[in-house]
């Protein structure tokens, strides 16, 4: 009896790169997150993705990669929200209101992403625009901007009071994180309902930028 052949190995179907780039990001999201990212080697990525580790490296050479692709996306699709929101008829105030909405509302539909990349050491983050992989990021920047050129436009107005707008723009940074980064993980311990509470901060950050009554 002769030996039967060998099966060639299967290959992926033509198109699934994206596919399985995906699922390699979310794996090590989730490993990430729940080991640390000291303990997590591209073994246990590859492991957890069902592939080999020289697979793995088809898609991303290290570690540092795979956190540079996340931030990137997380980045890209925050962006889009704050664009998609500045792009209306409203006001200059109720669009930056909105905008502000927009980035709670993106923390909190991703919070992984927005853990790893806000809340997490794997990147050296002091603010928006502001990492140390700075040119591998220009969605973060022009993030950054939409709320430097809304500040600017208020200040402009008479709206604000005169100060410089990317002070005014990280203030208000400050007080989104910190809404958002609460919600994400002391939610629990809150009485009032996320929305109001949004809402509140929103309104108390924007009131404290306006000018002293006379």
């Amino acid at each position: 009896m002769h030996p039967q052949p060998l099966a060639a190995p299967r290959r992926k179907p033509r198109g699934s790169g994206a596919s399985r780039r995906d699922e390699i990001l979310a794996a090590a999201k989730k490993l990430f997150l729940t080991e640390g990212f000291e303990h997590t080697t591209i073994r246990k990525i590859a492991a957890s993705v069902g592939v080999t580790s020289g697979a793995l490296y088809l898609y991303f050479p290290d570690k540092d990669a795979i956190t540079r692709a996340i931030a990137e996306e997380a980045f890209e699709a925050l962006l889009a929200r704050l664009q998609e929101a500045q792009n209306t008829a409203l006001a200059p105030l109720d669009r930056l209101r909105a905008g502000m909405r927009a980035y709670v509302a993106f923390g909190l539909a991703h919070p992984d992403e927005y853990r790893l990349t806000f809340l997490s050491k794997l990147l050296t983050y002091a603010g928006p625009g502001r990492c140390s992989e700075a040119k591998e990021f220009e969605a973060a920047d022009r993030s950054f901007d939409v709320l430097v050129q809304a500040a600017t436009t208020l200040i402009e107005s008479g709206l604000f009071r005169p100060m410089n707008p990317v002070t005014a723009a990280e203030s208000l940074w400050c007080c989104l994180h910190g809404i958002t980064s609460v919600l994400l993980d002391h939610g629990d311990h809150l009485v009032t309902g996320a929305d109001t509470l949004t809402e509140t901060v929103i309104s108390m950050a924007l009131q404290g930028l306006r000018p002293a009554p006379n």
